[in-house]
């Protein structure tokens, strides 16, 4: 069972260098506060991981190179807090070989009418830097998930943690590796399946191995690892009658513990 906790989804926030330092110290402040949201919501299962806000095209293909070759991050979530010209990400996303969420949201809920100014305008242009990027997205055809909404809302939540499951899940799958016991059976097509294209497209490494290789094993199991293994199956499934103790097929069940005590040991 992976273990979610363990791995993370890095936060991203687009700007340029145009607006000044004060401006990205906001911008930067502002990309903490919505990381640490997310990041202690209970329907996200990863860490959230806030990453310096990108102001050029070298800094964001650097980050993307770090993303990939990454062991814990399992994808990007984008955020353009202000204009952020969409050209410097090109290099960037192409090199990107992880899964790309793009969240299109605000800082702030509402509009402040009684307050706003230029200054405002000037820092919160997510509508305007967001499209922008969105555009580069459609133009570059880039498979990625868009999310819309506020940060702080639970649906918003909801989208995000789907998300990083199956983000989690590729992940895992970049690793698999898969063991086939007698392998290929004659003239039969579904056993000629192409390792070589299912490592290439899926990245899964199947190899064949002689069931000779998991008798062994399966003879090693104890007789107490067996009776075990079954007494845990009575407690946790809805065991048929002849398999529970007493029954006239109990030593069936303990025949299939045993083999599944072999494949364990074997796949460690």
């Amino acid at each position: 069972m992976i273990d979610l906790s363990a791995l993370e989804v890095w936060f991203v926030t687009g700007s340029q260098h145009l607006y000044g330092p004060e401006t990205l110290k906001t911008v930067e402040a502002h990309s903490m506060e919505i990381a640490r949201t997310l990041g202690n919501s209970v329907q996200i299962p990863v860490k959230i991981m806030m990453k310096p806000v990108m102001t050029s095209s070298e800094s964001i293909h650097k980050l993307c190179l770090e993303a990939n070759s990454s062991d814990t991050c399992v994808g990007l979530i984008t955020w353009m807090h202000t204009f952020s010209p969409a050209r410097m990400w090109i290099a960037g996303l192409r090199a990107l070989d992880k899964p790309l969420l793009h969240l299109h949201t605000q800082f702030n809920q509402e509009l402040p009418w009684s307050t706003i100014d230029m200054n405002f305008m000037n820092l919160n242009q997510a509508a305007h830097g967001d499209r922008e990027f969105g555009f580069l997205g459609a133009r570059m055809r880039l498979k990625r998930k868009i999310v819309v909404g506020f940060w702080q809302d639970s649906t918003v939540h909801q989208e995000l943690g789907c998300w990083t499951r199956a983000a989690c899940a590729l992940h895992d799958a970049m690793q698999l590796k898969v063991a086939r016991f007698g392998d290929n059976m004659r003239n039969v097509a579904v056993t000629e399946g192409n390792k070589v294209n299912a490592e290439i497209r899926l990245c899964y490494a199947v190899n064949g191995y002689g069931v000779g290789d998991l008798v062994d094993r399966v003879q090693r199991a104890t007789d107490t690892e067996i009776k075990q293994l079954a007494a845990e199956y009575d407690e946790t499934y809805c065991v048929a009658e002849p398999l529970r103790p007493g029954g006239g097929r109990r030593q069936s069940l303990y025949d299939a513990a045993r083999i599944e005590l072999g494949l364990r040991t074997f796949l460690k």
